[in-house]
């Protein structure tokens, strides 16, 4: 369906809808939904329910709008935290944006950015890419040697099988969801090949643990997400001005910091209890949560076995950043890029230039999965002195240019519990399916229940199902 049509649908839906009166079946102060959190899938789905005549009260247990969407505003560059960037393919996420009167910019490419000015820290030596390509420690096939590990993954492991982008989720396709260490093992790849892709694997914090199903899904995506001509953008501002925007557009209340403790599903209604004491009756809730975050809400009836038993062990993605305020630029007295890719412990470094002229005013440093442990076991004083003693081993003139200005790390929030859905193997044919399924009046949102394209766009998708299945019973 493309967007005109939806928004046509949606039209004439909330005509039909805003003829017919449901407020006598309701008290009077109770809405006819609450959604439970006020990131992208929730606001989304809170806003269609709006649109055809229902009240909406939202109840977000943080003192900020946009979930996983973070800007960090007041780190120099801005960069962000959370969502990074909005690709053409994000129909959802851009027509919103553009109703709310959003101005989105094409993402800056900067300079430093080039694949070719990457460098290279692996065993303790610093090297530039093109000696990185031509080193004896360089194990990767011929084709691959130019390319950092974490990239050379998808190729090892083989193209996707998956016909389309929903199939990631068809049974026909479970067969492969099996560790991606076995299939390498399989290609005779070796040890310090598996050792430096395992480094930089945003899918698993092991390959052990890594689904191949999931790495084609990825795959899969990259490919929809190129089908669709047009740039990657940002929305002017920062992306969390997205989030902000759909809370502000809303007719309903917006409740900050009322974390949910309790949700009783009755056959007429559904009772929710928050931390705070108060409880909130609606005819219907959205849970639109991170999975994690719902293992301290007890569900009166309980959920079905397999989804409560997803609840407590699907596996979330666990990224530590580091945002460092650039003093001075320290990589132009060595001749050197910013951009940074290691097989030590700080892992990543993305250079923020934020209008693209090779000025970066901050660096993250991004570490993934196991990596992640050390860190966050550090207290920020013993972090920031660990961090400047790695980067000073990679770039000797970074002594005293930079400073941490900003720690970010999602699995050690209580709100989050980590960055995305990261499926272990035989997670997703155990999960998949049962996720999104409605819990009598309890429906479900969230990145974790989306079809197709992931991220942003997943977590609209998601909200615009859970208020169309809601819609449906009325």
């Amino acid at each position: 369906m493309t967007d005109l049509q939806r928004r046509n649908l949606l039209k004439t839906g909330a005509a039909i809808v805003g003829a017919t009166s449901f407020r006598p079946l309701w008290a009077a102060q109770d809405p006819d939904v609450v959604v439970l959190g006020a990131g992208l899938a929730g606001l989304n789905a809170a806003r269609l329910l709006e649109q055809f005549g229902l009240q909406v009260r939202v109840l977000e247990a943080s003192d900020r709008i946009g979930g996983r969407l973070l800007t960090l505003d007041d780190v120099p560059g801005r960069p962000e935290a959370g969502g990074s960037q909005i690709g053409a393919a994000y129909a959802r996420v851009v027509d919103t944006a553009r109703q709310l009167g959003l101005q989105l910019e094409t993402s800056a490419r900067s300079p430093l950015l080039k694949d070719e000015s990457m460098v290279y820290f692996i065993n303790g030596k610093r090297l530039t890419r093109d000696a990185w390509t031509r080193s004896a420690d360089n194990p990767f096939p011929e084709a691959l040697r130019g390319m950092p590990p974490d990239r050379a993954l998808a190729r090892l492991a083989g193209s996707s099988p998956l016909k389309n982008i929903a199939a990631w989720a068809d049974p026909i396709n479970f067969q492969f969801d099996v560790p991606v260490s076995g299939e390498l093992k399989a290609r005779g790849l070796s040890a310090t090949v598996v050792h430096l892709l395992e480094v930089n694997n945003g899918y698993g914090e092991t390959l052990a643990d890594t689904s191949l199903l999931n790495l084609y899904y990825v795959q899969t995506n990259i490919g929809e997400v190129m089908k669709i001509k047009g740039p990657v953008q940002n929305v002017v501002g920062g992306n969390q001005r997205l989030p902000q925007a759909m809370a502000k557009a809303l007719k309903g209340e917006v409740r900050m910091k009322s974390r949910v403790t309790a949700v009783n599903v009755g056959a007429k209604g559904v009772m929710v209890q928050c931390a705070d004491g108060s409880q909130h009756k609606a005819r219907f809730v959205v849970c639109a949560l991170p999975l994690p975050t719902m293992r301290n809400i007890h569900f009166l009836p309980g959920l079905p076995d397999r989804h409560a038993e997803a609840v407590q062990q699907l596996a979330y993605g666990q990224v530590t950043q580091f945002h460092l305020e650039v003093l001075k630029p320290f990589w132009e007295a060595e001749g050197l890029s910013p951009y940074l890719w290691s097989d030590g412990p700080i892992e990543r470094i993305f250079p923020q230039d934020e209008k693209g002229n090779g000025k970066a005013e901050s660096l993250t440093v991004w570490i993934n999965g196991a990596g992640t442990a050390g860190w966050d076991a550090l207290t920020d004083a013993d972090a920031q002195d660990r961090l400047m003693n790695e980067l000073t081993r990679v770039y000797p003139s970074s002594r005293g240019a930079v400073r941490l200005a900003r720690r970010v790390a999602w699995q050690q929030s209580a709100l989050a519990g980590g960055t995305w859905a990261n499926w272990r193997p035989g997670q997703i044919s155990r999960y998949a399916q049962v996720l999104g399924v409605p819990h009598g009046r309890l429906h479900f949102a969230g990145e974790h229940t989306g079809r197709a394209i992931r991220g942003m766009e997943a977590a609209m998708e998601s909200g615009e199902r859970a208020a169309t299945e809601i819609l449906g019973l009325l």
